[in-house]
């Protein structure tokens, strides 16, 4: 039997430019780079942060140069002992394959920091000034209270960059007001591929824009449908891989496509919903005039990824919560959807049954909807979830998962209306099908009866969910994650910092898994030991 073309490695993909390993810490050294800066020289730009694969004690720290530089390194720091430690960046160029530009980005993995602590960072390279910056690292391994934001569908923050609006630059800054460890970014990032003659000037604008605040806490984006790029190798991802270093999901030739980090009790997967969804809504090339359309590449290796991390976080008694970030949806009732994805719901929502995941955070509709609680189907249905409880306030997340679409994020595009019952009540929604329908309408109908909260403001649709985590008190016990989702007036001239005002506010709660035997398994990552 014929198999499908093996899909090109991260490394295929990616073109190294300079590489060189970790330099061990030099204690007792204040400053060992001291350069003056050459007139006419690029500094550092776009610096951000990404969790290394032990959040409490590693952190990524990643920038971009208008071109190929000498020696690009990092010192780091703190704030009371100064500079004492120096290390080299690992570089990586592509050339976008429409208009040839290449763009050089420099990653730093930082390991061996101490949990719960401030750092302070530069970076630089030879004749130019450095760019400074701070970072937490997340508390050491146990269970602890935290914050986390999310939204999806930012833009680069300019209107002249099609898909954006100033609404973006604003949305950065609000996440600066609530003080989050880290943001979770649910893909549809920069939308360069709706400027393909300047794909790579839009990554620059989006990450300069992000900039304001991922230079000081972890950013950790999904792929959404607009990261699918023509001109950006077999799946599109060559800019999105060039400019993020994620953790290792242990794979060889999709590293960065999924992956998962753990935050006190708090496990966090974040999945490319290009893989899974059957919708095709990706990149037409221009020399095919063809959709880049990337479902199922991985040949089911990502699922299986997740199978065996699942089975290993519900094993053990380190993680209470599973909280999974992805772009696509199982569920909507907006009129401008492209409906509930069959793929996701044969595919994806047996996993998240099986092994009780406790949120699921998405964007691509351009508004904001809460679930019910929802495990299992509707017979006689388009495998419709079923709602299995309907409190709205406390919610036992044992019992069903809750899902949020937060695609507020900053997009131009205000395309979104929800669908209505004629005689009021429960809502329709659209359910899609169909494989290689590009755009097409959705397939069929049903009513949404998992459908809970929706923000009715779809002509300016911004606003970002807050979460804080409660570890509880004792072995056992009770645990709790407070989500609030603030919705947000646009940005203008005239008002270019809105204040968030608190729309929707719930509490999960399930028990601790440290009160009950676990068996062994896997490590945390699904990987075997």
């Amino acid at each position: 039997m014929a198999h499908p073309p093996a899909h090109p490695s991260r490394r295929t993909v990616l073109r190294t430019t300079t590489t060189a390993g970790l330099l061990a810490a030099v204690p007792g050294s204040a400053v060992l780079w001291s350069q003056p800066a050459v007139a006419g020289v690029p500094g550092p730009e776009q610096v951000h942060l990404q969790w290394g694969e032990e959040p409490s004690t590693r952190m990524t720290v990643s920038w971009a140069t208008a071109g190929s530089v000498r020696r690009p390194r990092l010192r780091l720091g703190t704030a009371d002992g100064g500079f004492g430690r120096t290390e080299q960046a690992r570089s990586r160029s592509y050339v976008d394959g429409l208009n040839k530009v290449e763009t050089h980005t420099h990653h730093v993995r930082l390991d061996g920091l101490r949990p719960d602590t401030v750092y302070v960072y530069e970076v630089s390279h030879d004749g130019a000034a450095p760019v400074r910056g701070t970072f937490r690292t997340a508390p050491r391994p146990g269970r602890a209270k935290f914050r986390f934001t999310s939204f999806g569908d930012l833009g680069a923050g300019d209107p002249k960059w099609s898909k954006s609006s100033v609404h973006a630059a604003a949305a950065v800054r609000q996440v600066e007001r609530f003080d989050p460890l880290f943001h979770l970014l649910n893909g549809d990032l920069a939308y360069a591929n709706n400027n393909p003659q300047l794909q790579p000037q839009c990554w620059d604008a989006f990450m300069n824009n992000l900039q304001q605040s991922a230079a000081n806490r972890p950013w950790m984006p999904a792929p959404g449908n607009h990261e699918v790029e023509a001109g950006g190798g077999e799946l599109g991802y060559a800019s999105y891989h060039a400019r993020f270093d994620l953790p290792d999901n242990r794979t060889r030739d999709y590293c960065g496509n999924w992956y998962s980090f753990q935050v006190g009790s708090v496990l966090f997967l974040s999945l490319d919903g290009n893989d899974l969804a059957v919708e095709d809504d990706a990149s037409i090339d221009p020399a095919t005039g063809q959709s880049v359309y990337v479902h199922g590449y991985s040949q089911g290796a990502q699922l299986r990824w997740l199978e065996r991390t699942l089975a290993k976080a519900r094993g053990g008694s380190e993680v209470d919560w599973v909280v999974v970030s992805m772009h696509q949806f199982a569920m909507s009732s907006s009129a401008g959807s492209h409906g509930g994805d069959m793929g996701l719901r044969e595919d994806l929502l047996p996993l998240l049954d099986r092994y009780s995941v406790d949120l699921v955070l998405a964007g691509h509709d351009h508004d904001y909807e809460r679930t019910h609680p929802v495990r299992g189907t509707d017979p006689g249905t388009l495998l419709r979830p079923a709602v299995v409880d309907d409190e709205l306030r406390r919610i036992d997340s044992s019992k069903g998962t809750v899902h949020l679409i937060l695609g507020g994020g900053g997009t131009a595009s205000h395309d979104d209306v929800f669908l209505t019952d004629p005689a009021g009540g429960v809502p329709d929604a659209y359910v899609r099908t169909q494989r290689l329908t590009f755009k097409a309408d959705p397939d069929a109908r049903e009513k949404a009866t998992w459908s809970a909260v929706r923000d009715p403001d779809t002509a300016y649709p911004y606003g970002m969910a807050v979460f804080d985590v409660d570890p509880g008190l004792a072995p056992g016990g009770r645990t709790s994650i407070t989500v609030g989702y603030y919705h947000s007036v646009p940005a203008t001239a005239a008002n270019p910092d809105p204040v968030p005002v608190l729309f929707d506010r719930f509490t999960l709660v399930r028990d601790r898994s440290d009160g009950r035997p676990h068996r062994g398994g896997r490590d945390a990552r699904g990987d075997r030991p």
